[in-house]
């Protein structure tokens, strides 16, 4: 069985893919299609599209068609995305036949955790503090306080949905999740249909989105339901940029319509300067970084090596995309 993974993942991991019986394995740079040459890479079984391939191509879209002709010559790959909504990524699944399974869920402990670092900076005034230090003013500014018993609703209630939840709970919150095909869960009070939301937005105090990209995600979050949104609650975006009406948010938000946002997406990345989003009031940005880790190569690695044994033994694919 041949494998194809970065010189990187090689170093840290390669010992554990030898373990495994008749295994060939070829490394190549991600950042370097000539050294040695991708085109000299033959057919093969699987290929490891580790996160390092997908940053270097959007940093040099020269690299875009050697990767994309690579990809022809496997049978399976496993990308180091979540989400297939990438450029390449739609590019992989138009033009090749592999196998093809995602790194969904594998992000989960670090996004949930980038929620609760936005929660706890509105909830404790952060922001205000440093403002204070700065001008040596020794003035109590507490916020909320703290989040137990405040009401969190989690909008698109899969792996990153569960695992937020399972710090809302560990906080004491009130953890209401909506997805499409509702089932029970440890870690939420109740899960319902997306038919529900209206019926929590005035009771809610975190309404966290973690929506993948479709046409019936588009701008869910409006002016519409902005207006019956508790009016002290925090919106924070950990999904996709094309859920938001980033307008009608901005809006709100300079209202006081709404008291606070995060967003660690946007419908356009880099977002544009002109937007309103980045002066509006009590906004914070951040560049669509919530996933990183140092545990995150380990994590997808463990995915990748669980699903080569899967693919030599004829077994179920962990995360098939297609």
């Amino acid at each position: 069985m041949k494998l194809v993974i970065a010189k990187d993942t090689d170093k840290y991991f390669g010992s554990q893919l030898r373990e495994l019986d008749s295994i060939e394995i070829l490394t190549i740079d991600p950042e370097d299609s000539s050294n040695p040459s991708w085109d000299s890479i033959p057919e093969c079984d699987a290929f490891f599209l580790s996160y390092q391939f997908l940053f270097a191509i959007r940093d040099n879209q020269t690299l875009f068609q050697p990767l994309l002709n690579l990809c022809k010559r496997m049978k399976f790959i496993q990308t180091g995305y979540a989400g297939m909504d990438d450029p390449f990524c739609k590019a992989v699944l138009k033009e090749t036949s592999a196998v093809i399974a995602n790194a969904s869920s594998i992000h989960a402990i670090p996004i949930a955790h980038y929620v609760f670092s936005q929660m706890l900076r509105w909830n404790k005034r952060i922001d205000h503090h440093i403002e204070l230090q700065k001008e040596k003013d020794w003035s109590p500014m507490g916020g909320d306080g703290e989040l137990t018993n405040k009401t969190l609703l989690i909008l698109g209630y899969g792996g990153i949905g569960k695992e937020v939840a399972k710090l809302g709970k560990a906080f004491g919150m009130k953890v209401i999740g909506i997805r499409r095909d509702p089932k029970v869960c440890e870690f939420a009070d109740q899960v319902v249909t997306m038919d529900s939301l209206e019926e929590f937005l005035p009771l809610t105090d975190f309404l966290i989105l973690a929506l993948p990209n479709a046409k019936d995600t588009d701008n869910v979050i409006n002016k519409s339901v902005l207006e019956k949104l508790n009016n002290s609650a925090m919106l924070i975006n950990v999904g996709r940029g094309n859920a938001v009406n980033e307008q009608d948010l901005a809006d709100a938000l300079n209202k006081d319509e709404l008291a606070a946002a995060a967003l660690d997406t946007t419908k356009v990345e880099p977002l544009d300067s002109s937007s309103d989003l980045w002066k509006a009031k009590n906004c914070f940005i951040s560049a669509h970084d919530s996933a990183h880790s140092l545990l995150g190569l380990p994590r997808a690695f463990e995915l990748f090596m669980e699903n080569v044994k899967n693919f030599k033994e004829n077994k179920p694919i962990t995360n098939l995309y297609r």
